[in-house]
């Protein structure tokens, strides 16, 4: 079956025209899709069901994982309407809400069980560290729109939450083996026991894959990836009224990092990562609880090549590099050098027992960071800073139709108070059907690598390259944001069906112009990337999200994005004022459409096709439209008396396309999975 999706016809259909869709033969309702997670808290820090929450939200289960037939983080998002998910390299990705496609997307909270794995020494999330087998995954929860009053500054333009299953849901030991194209050979390992009153899990995990193909004439991109990685997490319930969630975890993971555009400059990168955390809830009596929560978090990158001297590297005689350089003949290297990052953060909350329709949350936190980089830098010595956070979140039932939210987030930084506030109104109209007004103001400090970046490269102590540098007085960059949004169930039709109309008006935005250096060796253009609060944008779009389940065991999931952007940047100030514009660096359309059948009870399948428009990402290439078509099928059976399955995979069935760059060609690839439980 061929199907072709259309953005711009889904945007202007009707809601009734979008009840029609059981054409398409095979479907779901949300139901389904979010299995037993009716709530959500990544939001408000408390509890609360889709319909009550001050923010539009996709949560992705278990089982749409599963029929996803998902890889990576790339293939994960894109389940998401309005983010932008992409392969940067065979193994680093591109994943943000409403941003402009980058190398490190820096506008993205990302956690793990609430533990925040934004990494300051890139401000962007290192998704090949952060430690999380998909087997472990529970469900993924992520708000799309601005979400600092609840997560802080880094969640400007939204909020990910990716909830493990705790050690009480499963027992015995599982085995998980994938492989498939460019040579993919993953390898999970489960356990969960009980020790004494501690309930835990461990986890072993190994990745290898070749990234992508090679350029043709061009050779190698050499992106692979190598990744050993070990989890633990622990409950344990001393008391009725207390309950501790203990984790910690490590990566070792190897993986070629470089620019598509230069295939033989890649380098082999090395990314140990690791992190403790340990979670204290005490309830009391009254239904009022504390929550303690600790953690650390610690990323060591290296990476360096050797490219003999200077005349070997550059293909000259070596008795002209005196004389072009005014250096003598030395050897010759590129890298990252060793990168380090460090965070220890502790934070305090309290949640009030609802009374009379009013329930409420506020807690305080602090942060301390450290990054340390003579590549980024220009110095090896440690640079480090501390902030402390204020928030509180209220919902208040006025009446069996109406919810306010209130929620605001104080955080002091290097850079002053950052005040970010949002109000929201939750109008049951009739039974089932809410519409959703949330308007609210989101600010973000820059990282501590942005505020303190000075790039150059060097041979023999003189630079000859002046990359990137941060401008004096770099201050906060804001977005005030408004949605209206409808939240629909139909359950005579078995029908979920969520839209949202938004606007968000970025100032201050953290950018960079051009500015004329004088550098000792003048082998390139002698101009550096300054980083300033140049950038402006207006965004207004429109997302839906729809699950239908005509049959038992069946799901047809449906989403859509339609953004439309304006900006404006300063190119350059000198010697001529210079404005520019970035509205074509995130796709306008982008949707997909899952299609799944239960053909039996151990066999089911599914089909998915993707649709993105075109973009020119910032960092990377312009990229043509593109329509992708996966599948799997899955077959469970039972091997010596233990639960099992076999999943055979397919991803892009048709014609290549690329992504980010035009060199990461992604093909037609396949893979099995086989997953075992042993007692």
């Amino acid at each position: 079956m061929r199907v072709l999706l259309k953005p711009y016809c889904i945007l202007s259909s009707s809601v009734g025209a979008l009840l029609t869709l059981d054409v398409f033969a095979v479907t779901v309702s949300e139901i389904d899709v979010l299995g037993d997670i009716p709530m959500v808290n990544v939001v408000s820090r408390f509890e609360q069901p889709l319909s009550r929450a001050p923010a539009s939200v996709t949560i992705i289960d278990r089982a749409l994982l599963d029929a996803s037939g998902a890889q990576t983080w790339a293939d994960i998002f894109r389940l998401v309407p309005g983010f932008q998910s992409y392969s940067v390299n065979g193994n680093r990705y591109g994943i943000s809400s409403h941003a402009f496609g980058k190398d490190f997307p820096n506008r993205l909270e990302v956690m793990v069980d609430g533990r925040s794995v934004y990494e300051p020494v890139f401000s962007a999330v290192v998704w090949g560290a952060l430690g999380v087998n998909f087997e472990d995954i529970d469900h993924i929860e992520v708000v799309r729109g601005p979400s600092t009053p609840s997560q802080g500054s880094n969640a400007l333009l939204g909020a990910v939450n990716i909830v493990t299953r705790t050690p009480v849901q499963d027992s015995g030991t599982a085995l998980t083996y994938t492989s498939g194209a460019r040579s993919t050979r993953n390898a999970t390992l489960r356990h969960n026991n009980k020790l004494g009153e501690l309930h835990y899990r461990l986890s072993l995990g190994y990745q290898h894959n070749n990234g992508f193909p090679s350029v043709a004439n061009e050779g190698p991109l050499d992106d692979g990836r190598e990744l050993y990685q070990l989890a633990f997490r622990g409950t344990l319930t001393p008391s009725l009224f207390d309950s501790f969630d203990i984790s910690f975890g490590l990566v070792d993971n190897t993986e070629g990092l470089g620019d598509a555009d230069h295939p033989n400059e890649y380098l082999s990168t090395d990314y140990d990562s690791n992190y403790q955390s340990l979670t204290w809830v005490h309830s009391q009596a009254s239904g009022n609880e504390w929550k303690v929560r600790a953690y650390h978090n610690s990323l060591r990158v290296g990476s360096r090549d050797d490219f003999g001297l200077i005349s070997e590297a550059f293909d000259v005689s070596p008795l002209l590099v005196p004389i072009l350089l005014g250096i003598p003949d030395q050897p010759f290297s590129l890298g990252l050098g060793s990168l380090a990052s460090e965070r220890f953060d502790l934070e305090l909350e309290q949640r009030f027992a609802r009374w009379d329709g009013f329930q409420s949350v506020w807690g305080l936190g602090g942060r301390w960071e450290s990054v340390t980089s003579d590549f980024l830098f220009h110095h090896d010595d440690e640079i480090s800073e501390e902030s402390f956070r204020l928030f509180s979140h209220n919902e208040w039932l006025l009446g069996p139709d109406w919810v306010f939210n209130f929620g605001l987030m104080v955080e002091d930084s290097k850079v002053g108070t950052l005040v970010s506030p949002r109000l929201a109104a939750n109008y049951q109209f009739i039974p089932n059907h809410t519409l959703l007004l949330v308007v609210g103001r989101s600010e973000r400090s820059p990282s501590i690598s942005e505020r303190n970046m000075n790039q150059f490269l060097e041979l023999g102590g003189l630079a000859y390259n002046a990359v990137i540098r941060s401008g004096e007085g770099l201050g906060e960059e804001r977005v005030d944001h408004a949605e209206l949004a409808y939240i629909g169930s139909f359950p005579g039709a078995n029908v979920e069906l969520d839209m949202r109309f938004f606007r968000e008006e970025g100032r201050d935005g953290i950018h960079a112009f051009e500015e004329d250096i004088v550098l000792p060796i003048a082998l390139v253009d002698e101009r550096i990337k300054v980083i300033a609060n140049t950038g402006e944008w207006e965004t207004m779009g429109a997302e839906l999200q729809l699950s239908y389940r005509p049959l038992s065991g069946s799901l047809l999931r449906l989403h859509y994005s339609y953004l439309d952007l304006e900006s404006d940047d300063v190119k350059q100030f000198e010697p001529t004022l210079q404005h520019s514009d970035f509205n074509r660096s995130r796709p306008r359309h982008s949707g997909g459409l899952l299609l799944a059948y239960q053909f039996t009870q151990r066999l089911n399948g599914s089909v998915m096709s993707y649709y993105q428009s075109a973009v020119e990402w910032q960092g990377g290439n312009h990229i043509d439209e593109f329509t992708r078509f996966d599948a799997q099928l899955s077959y469970n059976f039972s091997l010596v008396g233990s639960p099992s399955k076999i999943q055979i995979i397919a991803q892009n069935l048709g014609g290549d396309y690329s992504e980010y760059s035009r060199n990461n060609v992604f093909e037609t690839r396949f893979y099995i999975k086989l997953e075992l439980s042993l007692p």
